[in-house]
């Protein structure tokens, strides 16, 4: 399943690569573009019907995103025995770094290829959609809320000439300037089932199921994404100093060190605005809908090649 848009496009100019190096390592196999966004979902579900055995994405966290979404979804595994594998070729390539996966094409599909898939948490999202009506998906790797929803939004509106991790501290950076926290409620239910709640301003919030999102922040330092649970960090309304000065910490797996910053680790999230005031959501590094947003944890629902 290939992208041809990941990377800046880049990914397009790759497509007979990506191909040679399909069939030298895994044999015969089909090598499908996606053309229109959610396309690689249709795509995946077709594959499934199809009886394969093993779908690889290739391209960025969001492409993951669709082939997970075409695998699982409303709280279900729809294709039990399907392995799910990633091969990165987009902006951020934050996902694959949990997975352990190369970044070379021969050596990333050399590591699938040989890999012992492994039963691997995914979260089931449901939020509002960007058009207002309710939205349900899958995700695999890092929700946010806030000021990273925006991040998102602005990340995916620009080039990405300069790769992830420059396109995202830009955005971040900017954002950090100009966005004005929004009163949210947070209630959650951590790893011994206790219920707890936070109210506040929110600047932002992270979801953590895998380690990295945003071009390398590490927001899910400690975690794990076989644990069934998420790491939930929360930056509530912080002096523009302090929260400027705290950008680094995202990136060093240090956020929750900054006086004023919650973390938790949970296996059930809500969230809701007390404004009039959208929030963005981001699911995978995709601007996906705005709050209200309710996110459980899927244990071992889904086979992954990685570490």
């Amino acid at each position: 399943m290939v992208n041809p848009r990941a990377g800046g496009g880049v990914t397009a100019s790759r497509l007979r690569a990506i191909e040679a190096a399909a069939h030298e390592v895994f044999g015969a196999c089909d090598c499908v573009t996606t053309n229109a966004p959610d396309h690689a979902t249709a795509l995946t579900r077709q594959a499934v019907a199809d009886g394969v055995e093993l779908v690889v994405a290739v391209g960025g966290d969001g492409t993951a995103n669709e082939v997970v979404n075409g695998l699982v979804s409303h709280g279900e595994n729809h294709a039990p025995g399907v392995v799910f594998g990633l091969v990165n070729a987009g902006t951020g390539g934050d996902l694959v770094k949990t997975l352990g996966v190369p970044a070379g094409l021969r050596e990333a599909m050399t590591f699938l290829r040989d890999a012992v898939p492994r039963p691997t948490d995914v979260l089931d999202v449901k939020l509002t959609g960007n058009d207002g009506a309710p939205l349900r998906r899958a995700c695999i790797n890092v929700a946010g809320f806030g000021m990273q929803g925006e991040v998102v939004r602005r990340a995916n509106a620009g080039s990405k000439r300069f790769g992830g991790r420059a396109t995202f501290l830009g955005a971040t950076l900017r954002t950090v300037l100009d966005y004005r926290p929004t009163p949210v409620r947070l209630s959650w239910t951590d790893a011994d089932g206790v219920e707890d709640s936070w109210e506040g301003a929110l600047s932002s919030a992270f979801v953590a199921n895998g380690h990295y999102c945003g071009g390398g922040m590490w927001v899910g330092r400690g975690g794990s994404i076989r644990d069934g649970l998420v790491d939930v960090t929360v930056l509530p309304s912080l002096p523009l100093i302090r929260l400027a000065l705290g950008v680094p910490r995202l990136f060093t797996g240090t956020i929750a060190q900054v006086p004023g910053v919650h973390s938790r680790r949970v296996q059930h999230l809500v969230a809701l605005s007390r404004s009039e005031s959208k929030v963005l959501v981001d699911l995978d590094g995709e601007q996906a809908g705005v709050l209200p947003v309710e996110i459980e944890v899927m244990p071992s629902i889904l086979l992954v090649a990685g570490q």
